[in-house]
């Protein structure tokens, strides 16, 4: 009876998000545009920089659709409902808010990540490309840590405006001038990459394709990024189950 009951309401929030045709939609939308996979493969001897190309965000078009679409969950339904109080029928179900927090949270940010990561491995498994491992490590720690940054901000700020504009600030001045510090400390040769590295990782990797060297510090930096996911993660949960019905 419990199991149908929670079924009942994640069946609720899942498909208030997914709605016909969404799924429809993304999913061969996401498993097509990978066609860039191939595209950035056939470089001559950058082979593996070209692969680390295609897995950039923004021209990766998988990447970028499933994170666009975790933050129009987070922002524009979950965020909408704070904002307008209509949360309060979903805190209200016979059912821990700890509980509604996970299912909102798989429907918001996981989901997403799941059509991505199957629609990617099937693709370079399907193109017989072989795409570093690493490479998707790499973003799934990024994906996760600008998302739960995007939903701690969402969470606080009162706005569904203020959250976008917020949101795309920080998340493009880490992305854009992180990688601007992170050259600038290649050409320096600094020791703080190891912090830097986790603003945009992706530059130093272009930087170990192009001169066939490795930076340890890229593991120094998602290390960072995976402490930073975590901590905004529980900071969410945390703000969800003070909020006031």
């Amino acid at each position: 009876m419990m199991r149908s009951r929670n079924y009942q309401i994640f069946s609720v929030i899942f498909k208030e998000r997914f709605r016909e045709p969404t799924l429809e939609f993304i999913i061969p939308l996401m498993f097509s545009s990978n066609v860039f996979i191939n595209a950035f493969y056939e470089r001559g001897n950058f082979t593996i920089y070209g692969i680390i190309l295609a897995f950039i965000p923004l021209i990766s078009v998988s990447e970028t659709i499933a994170f666009a679409l975790a933050l129009r969950n987070i922002i524009f339904v979950t965020g909408d409902h704070i904002y307008r109080g209509s949360i309060i029928s979903f805190l209200t179900f016979p059912i821990k808010r700890t509980s509604l927090f996970l299912m909102i949270y798989f429907s918001d940010v996981i989901t997403p990540y799941i059509i991505w990561l199957s629609t990617t491995e099937a693709y370079i498994l399907l193109s017989g490309i072989p795409v570093p491992q690493f490479l998707i490590l790499i973003y799934t720690i990024g994906y996760f840590f600008t998302e739960n940054i995007i939903l701690s901000i969402a969470l606080t700020v009162k706005s569904a405006g203020i959250a976008t504009l917020l949101s795309s600030f920080i998340i493009g001045l880490l992305f854009i001038f992180g990688g601007m510090l992170n050259y600038y400390e290649l050409i320096q040769g600094s020791n703080v990459l190891g912090i830097t590295s986790s603003l945009n990782p992706y530059v130093l990797l272009l930087y170990e394709a192009v001169n066939r060297k490795t930076l340890p510090c890229i593991y120094e930096g998602i290390t960072i990024e995976l402490i930073i996911a975590t901590f905004t993660f529980f900071f969410s949960l945390n703000k969800f189950k003070r909020l006031e019905i």
